[in-house]
C-alpha cells in the first residue's frame, strides 16, 4: 500500500465521495460471487469473508478483508451504507502491521476519532484493551511521550480511553497504534459501540478467571485440610503424594489460566524497567508454586499449593469488583450530539426535503419548528423567536432573536418558526466546543495520587532486594532452608494489605454513602473531598429552587390584587413561556379571546371589548404610554396593562433552597472556603450570596471561564470541591477535585461529577465531606497496620522463625484486618450527624 501522503490511491477517493453526495446512500447489489469491498469477481475457491452489520460478507483476496475488517473493527460500519461507489481493490499485506495501521494516516478515516487543530495538531482519540491499574497507564503515557511529535499522551483509566495530541508530520497516528500494540495493549479509535463490546468481554474474561480460582481454592483447599490432619494424625504415603499430584494439576490451571494476567503485567513493566505491585505478586504465586511442585516431584518438603490459589482467588476478586466499580455509569457516559435531532428540513431547489443532520452542508437553509433543538449553529433569515439558552448561561429568561442573530446547537426554539442559514458542522458547534472542555476537564483532573502508591515502587524494590539478600545470606548458612526461607519473606511482605488499605476504605466509605442516598461515580474523589479547602457552588437550581415563582405584585390602579392576579394567569394559559409558570397557581377563569402571541415581546388579548397585554415594559408601553419603569429591585420584572391603563408589575425571582443558609453555615464551621459561581449576568448572584454571608461571587462566567477559574485556585494549592447542575457546569465539575450534582442535574453534569445527590439536600454534600474525613483517617489506620506488619514480618521471615505456612496465614490475616477496620465505613447510620 502507497504511503498515504505520496498520492490519493483510488480507494481513498472512495472513501472521500461519501462526503459529496450526503443526500442518498449508496447500496450496492453485490452477488454471492462478488466482493462486497471492491465488487469485483470472488475468485473460485476463495473464501475471504468479514462480518459487517451482523452479516457475513464476501471478499476477493486478503486486501479488501485487511481494509473492511479494519473499519469494521472500529466502528465505522456505516461507511458502507453511505459510500458513492465501490472501492478500489487495495495493495495491503494483512501480516505486515504497518500496512494494517496504516489505513489510520488516511485523513477520511482518522478524522472519525481525531481533529486537527489551527496549528496543526491532530488530537486523537484511542481506546485502549487490557488496561488493569494505573501501572498501566503511566507505562502507555512515557513510551508515547517518547515519540517524536507527540506532544500530550493522556490515558482515562476510567474509560480505558487515550487521548493523544500529536504533529502527524514527525510522527504519523499509525506509530502510535503500533506503540501502543508493542507494548501488549489493543488499541482501536474510540467509539461508544467498541468500548461497549470491550467492556463485555473483559467482564467476561474476568468472571472466567475469578470462577476458575474460586472453583480451584474450594478443591484444592479441601486436599490441603487433609493434608495437614495427615501430618498430625499421621497418613499414609502414598495417599498425600496423591493429594500432592491432584493439588498440583488443579493449582497450575489456575496459575496458567487466572493469574496469568499477574505475570503479563509485571513482564510487561520489566521491560521498561518498571517495578509494581504484581512483580512481587507473580513472584510470590511463581515461586510458591515452583517449590510446592518440586516438593511434589521429590516427595520432600512441604506444599503451599492452596496458598497460591487463595492467593489469586482473592486478588483477583479485588479486581473484578474494582473494575466493576470503575465501570459503573461509564456507558452513561454523556455524548452531546446524541441530544440533537437526527433529521433537519432542509431548502433545496426550492423544496423542503427531510435530511439527515450529518449531512447537513454549510450555507444551506433550515427551518427551525417552534419547540424544536437547534441541530447545528446558525445564523437567522427570516422569522423571529426567543430561545432558551439556559444550559449554557445558566440564566432563566430566554434570549430574543430576529433576522441576522446566531444560534448554537443544543439551544431550544420556544417560540416561532425560523428559517436560518448553516455556519458550520458539528465539531464547528459551540455544544461541541464544551464537550471538548468536559473531554479536556477529564484528562486534565487533578491525578489524586493514593498513599499507598506514593510507597508502592520502593516498597516493591526494598522486598525484591530483601529476599534476594535473605536467599543469599542462607545458602552459606543452611542451603537446605535457604529456599523456604526467602519464600516466606516474599510472602509475607507480599504488598496484598498495602494495596487493599486504601481501595478497601474507599470502597466502604462509598457504599456507606450510597445506603445514604448519594451516589459515588469516583470513589478516588473521597481521597481529594476529605482533603477539600474550597467549597464552590453554581447558583441556578444548585443553591436556588431551579424554577422562578412571583414573589412581588406592584398594583397600578384600583384593582384588587386578586383580580390581577387572576387577569394575569388567564392571560398565561396562551403562553409557552417559562416565565407563564410561575402563574400556575392562580385562578385563570377569565374567557380571553383574540389571542395574539407576539414572539419575544408578550401576549395581547381581548377581553369584553379591551385589550389586555402582558410582558415586557417596551411592549406595554406601547399600548399604555404611561406604564412605568419597573422598579429599582432584584426581581425579573413583567409589566400588565389595559389599553392605555397601566396594571400592575409582577417581580420573580428564583429562591434559595430552604436549606442553603444552614449548609453554608455549616461548611464555615468546618473551616471552608465558600464561593458562588453563576453564569447569570444579573443582580440575582449577588444578592443570593449577600443573604447566605458569601464573599466572594462571580456571575456572567461561561463555561471555560469557571473551569478556568478552578484550575487557578488548584494552582494556587487549593483542593475544590464543586457543586452544580447544569450543562454548563459539566466542564468545571470534570475539573474538580471533587464534585457533586445535585437532583434534577443535566446528564452531562451527572456523568462529570463525583457525586450525585438523589434527594437534592445539599447537607449531603457536607455529610459527604465529613464521611471522607473519616474514612481518610481508616486510610491511614489502614496504612500504618500494613506496613507495622511487614515491619516486623520480614525481620522474623529472615531469620528463619516464620516458615511459609505461617508467612500465608499472616499475609491472610494481614489483609483481612484491613478490610474488617474499612467495613466499618459501610454504615450509613455514621454519615449523618
Amino acid at each position: 500500500m502507497s504511503a498515504p501522503g505520496a498520492s490519493m490511491a483510488p480507494w481513498v477517493r472512495h472513501f472521500r465521495l461519501m462526503q459529496t453526495s450526503p443526500t442518498k446512500a449508496y447500496k450496492p447489489q453485490t452477488g454471492p460471487q462478488s466482493c462486497y469491498h471492491c465488487g469485483e469477481s470472488v475468485p473460485v475457491g476463495v473464501s475471504y469473508t468479514v462480518v459487517i452489520n451482523d452479516i457475513l460478507q464476501p471478499m476477493c483476496c486478503p486486501g479488501c478483508r485487511a481494509v473492511a475488517e479494519m473499519i469494521a473493527s472500529s466502528g465505522l460500519e456505516n461507511f458502507y451504507q453511505q459510500r458513492s461507489a465501490f472501492n478500489q481493490r487495495p495493495d495491503i499485506d494483512p501480516t505486515e502491521s504497518a500496512s494494517h495501521y496504516a489505513l489510520y494516516n488516511e485523513p477520511s478515516i482518522s478524522s472519525n476519532f481525531s481533529e486537527q487543530d489551527d496549528e496543526g495538531i491532530l488530537h486523537a482519540r484511542l481506546l485502549i484493551g487490557g488496561i488493569t491499574c494505573a501501572a498501566c497507564t503511566w507505562l502507555i503515557e512515557q513510551t508515547l511521550l517518547k515519540l517524536p511529535g507527540v506532544k500530550l499522551a493522556v490515558v482515562n483509566l476510567g474509560q480505558s480511553r487515550l487521548n493523544v495530541s500529536l504533529d502527524s508530520t514527525l510522527c504519523p497516528l499509525a506509530e502510535v497504534f503500533r506503540a501502543v500494540d508493542a507494548l501488549g495493549y489493543k488499541c482501536r479509535p474510540f467509539q461508544t459501540s467498541t468500548r461497549r463490546e470491550q467492556m463485555a468481554q473483559e467482564h467476561k474474561s474476568g468472571l472466567q478467571q475469578l470462577a476458575v480460582a474460586g472453583l480451584g481454592m474450594m478443591q484444592v483447599g479441601m486436599f490441603a485440610i487433609a493434608l495437614h490432619a495427615g501430618d498430625i494424625q499421621g497418613i499414609e504415603a502414598e495417599y498425600q503424594q496423591l493429594l500432592r499430584w491432584v493439588s498440583l494439576m488443579v493449582a497450575t490451571f489456575v496459575v496458567v489460566f487466572s493469574a496469568r494476567s499477574f505475570f503479563e503485567s509485571a513482564w510487561r513493566h520489566l521491560k521498561v524497567g518498571a517495578l509494581v505491585m504484581d512483580l512481587p505478586v507473580a513472584l510470590a504465586i511463581g515461586t510458591a508454586w515452583l517449590a510446592s511442585a518440586w516438593a511434589t516431584l521429590s516427595g520432600q518438603g512441604q506444599v503451599y499449593f492452596d496458598s497460591v490459589v487463595m492467593f489469586t482467588f482473592f486478588l483477583l476478586l479485588g479486581r473484578f469488583l474494582e473494575r466493576r466499580a470503575r465501570a459503573r455509569d461509564q456507558l452513561a457516559w454523556f455524548d452531546a450530539e446524541s441530544t440533537l435531532p437526527e433529521s433537519v428540513k432542509v431548502r433545496r431547489a426550492d423544496e423542503w426535503l427531510d435530511v439527515a443532520r450529518k449531512q447537513l452542508q454549510p450555507q444551506e437553509t433550515i427551518l427551525i419548528t417552534r419547540g424544536a433543538i437547534i441541530p447545528v449553529d446558525v445564523l437567522v433569515q427570516r422569522g423571529t423567536s426567543s430561545i432558551d439558552e439556559s444550559t449554557f448561561n445558566g440564566e432563566h429568561l430566554p434570549r430574543s432573536v430576529t433576522i441576522g442573530d446566531a444560534l448554537y446547537a443544543g439551544t431550544v426554539n420556544i417560540e416561532g418558526a425560523l428559517e436560518a442559514r448553516v455556519l458550520g458542522t458539528y465539531v464547528d458547534t459551540r455544544l461541541a466546543a464544551l464537550q471538548r472542555s468536559v473531554e479536556r476537564a477529564q484528562t486534565e483532573k487533578p491525578v489524586v495520587a493514593q498513599l499507598a502508591d506514593k510507597i508502592a515502587s520502593k516498597f516493591v524494590g526494598m522486598v525484591l532486594l530483601v529476599t534476594a539478600a535473605t536467599a543469599g545470606a542462607w545458602f552459606f548458612i543452611d542451603p537446605d532452608k535457604a529456599l523456604w526461607i526467602s519464600l516466606s519473606v516474599l510472602v509475607i511482605s507480599c504488598p496484598c494489605a498495602l494495596a487493599l488499605a486504601t481501595p478497601a476504605a474507599l470502597t466502604g466509605a462509598a457504599n456507606g454513602l450510597r445506603r445514604s442516598g448519594i451516589i459515588v461515580r469516583g470513589e478516588n474523589a473521597l481521597e481529594a473531598l476529605a482533603r477539600t479547602t474550597h467549597l464552590v457552588f453554581d447558583k441556578t437550581g444548585t443553591l436556588t429552587q431551579g424554577k422562578l415563582t412571583l414573589k412581588k405584585t406592584l398594583c397600578l390602579s384600583d384593582i384588587a390584587n386578586n383580580e390581577i392576579l387572576r387577569i394575569a394567569a388567564s392571560l398565561q394559559l396562551f403562553s409557552n413561556h417559562p416565565l407563564a409558570n410561575a402563574f400556575a397557581e392562580y385562578p385563570c377563569d377569565l374567557p380571553f379571546e383574540q389571542v395574539n402571541y407576539c414572539v419575544g415581546k408578550g401576549l395581547e388579548a381581548q377581553l369584553e371589548h379591551q385589550t389586555y397585554r402582558i410582558g415586557s415594559q417596551s411592549f406595554c408601553a406601547a399600548l399604555a404610554a404611561d406604564m412605568p419603569p419597573p422598579p429599582d429591585d432584584n426581581f425579573y420584572w413583567i409589566a400588565l396593562c389595559r389599553d392605555a391603563t397601566p396594571l400592575a408589575w409582577f417581580g420573580l425571582e428564583d429562591s434559595a433552597r430552604e436549606e442553603a443558609h444552614s449548609v453554608i453555615d455549616r461548611a464555615f464551621s468546618y473551616g471552608l472556603t465558600v464561593e458562588l459561581l453563576t453564569g447569570d449576568s444579573s443582580s440575582q448572584g449577588t444578592e443570593l450570596a449577600k443573604a447566605l454571608h458569601i464573599s466572594t461571587v462571580h456571575t456572567g462566567v461561561s463555561p471555560e471561564q469557571k473551569m478556568a477559574y478552578v484550575q487557578k485556585l488548584q494552582n494556587q494549592g487549593a483542593v475544590v470541591a464543586m457543586v452544580g447542575d447544569g450543562l454548563n457546569d459539566a466542564p468545571v465539575l470534570g475539573v474538580a477535585n471533587a464534585s457533586f450534582a445535585v437532583a434534577g442535574a443535566t446528564e452531562l453534569a451527572r456523568t462529570q461529577a463525583d457525586f450525585i445527590l438523589v434527594d437534592g439536600d445539599l447537607n449531603a454534600v457536607l455529610d459527604s465531606y465529613k464521611h471522607a474525613t473519616k474514612g481518610a483517617r481508616i486510610i491511614r489506620q489502614n496504612l500504618s497496620w500494613a506496613l507495622l506488619y511487614n515491619l516486623c514480618g520480614i525481620p522474623l521471615a529472615a531469620l528463619g522463625y516464620i516458615p511459609p505456612w505461617m508467612a500465608a496465614v499472616g499475609m491472610s490475616a494481614s489483609s483481612l484486618l484491613v478490610v474488617i477496620n474499612s467495613l466499618r465505613l459501610n454504615k450509613p447510620s455514621t454519615i449523618r450527624e
